[in-house]
């Protein structure tokens, strides 16, 4: 297949799959506790990927760095991240939290730039990143203060989680280019799943799990396309795009996320909210202008 059409195939994949996972997730948690239910996703997917790759007889790394890389990605991508997502979005509409989420790209530029220093950011760019952490206060304003549609804690459970995302995206361009993503995201899902599971035995111990049609049908679907074959897809374009091109998909996904979450789970939004949104896509715009350079990959 030709490489730019291999490209723009893997990016509509994951558009198309993250637009929706967060409706899927809102959907799953009916009768399924929410750290329960991302145990089950993750466990699952990661089961599969491992079989797969071994039935197609992937090589696994044996340097220490991917065993490190292993163990960012599971706790802090498929752990840390899944878990606040999870528990916020027993309070929080899912297209709400999808705008909320899109300040990874403002927190990718900023970890890249102060913890890895692999990227400079220019007086436009800081601006941009001021412009986006206002639209998030004028949201949790209009949406938890003002409209009182979203519960406060859950609403900073989805600000809390792009940080583990942001980390973790950053270090697997910074360390694990080379690595197939069949070695980076089985294992890493079967790691995440554990983890949650864990953490589930813990915090959910007791809580009736009672599958509907409904939810076991999103949990399905969540670990099929939302794990396995979008991080299949996302780390596979990892490779050859730079994470501030990657970044570009949250202008669209957190788009159809809200139209999917008013029109197929009625969920409401304050009108502030969409200038509040604005702000945040305007944002990210600005810390992904031209004037930085590029993420600068390690060589390996």
């Amino acid at each position: 297949m030709n490489a730019r059409l291999r490209t723009v195939l893997l990016f509509a994949i994951v558009l198309s799959v993250w637009s929706s996972t967060w409706l899927a997730i809102r959907l799953g948690l009916e009768g399924v506790p929410p750290v329960t239910g991302a145990a089950f996703r993750m466990f699952a997917s990661g089961a599969i990927l491992v079989a797969v790759a071994f039935a197609l007889r992937t090589r696994w790394p044996r340097e220490r760095i991917y065993y490190i890389h292993l163990a960012v990605q599971g706790s802090l991508l498929f752990c840390f991240q899944y878990a606040l997502l999870y528990w916020a979005e027993q309070t929080v509409p899912s297209g709400l939290a999808a705008v909320i989420f899109a300040t990874v790209p403002i927190l990718t530029a900023i970890i890249a730039a102060y913890i890895f220093k692999l990227e400079r950011l220019s007086v436009i760019n800081v601006l941009g990143l001021l412009i986006g952490f206002a639209g998030v206060a004028f949201i949790y304003w209009s949406e938890v203060i003002n409209a009182s549609h979203a519960s406060p804690l859950g609403v900073v459970a989805c600000l809390i989680a792009p940080i583990g995302a942001a980390f973790a995206t950053v270090f697997a361009k910074r360390y694990a280019q080379g690595i197939s993503p069949l070695a980076t995201v089985g294992p890493g899902q079967l790691l995440g799943g554990t983890l949650l599971g864990l953490i589930a035995l813990v915090a959910e111990h007791g809580k009736p799990i009672h599958f509907t049609v409904v939810s076991a049908g999103a949990l399905a679907y969540l670990t099929i396309f939302g794990s396995s074959i979008v991080f299949l897809a996302y780390f596979t374009l990892m490779q050859t795009i730079s994470v501030t091109r990657l970044s570009l998909l949250t202008y669209v996904t957190p788009v159809i996320a809200v139209v999917l979450g008013v029109f197929v789970a009625h969920e409401q939004f304050a009108a502030t909210t969409l200038l509040g949104a604005a702000a945040v896509f305007a944002g990210i715009w600005l810390v992904n202008s031209r004037t930085k350079p590029p993420v600068q990959l390690a060589q390996r």
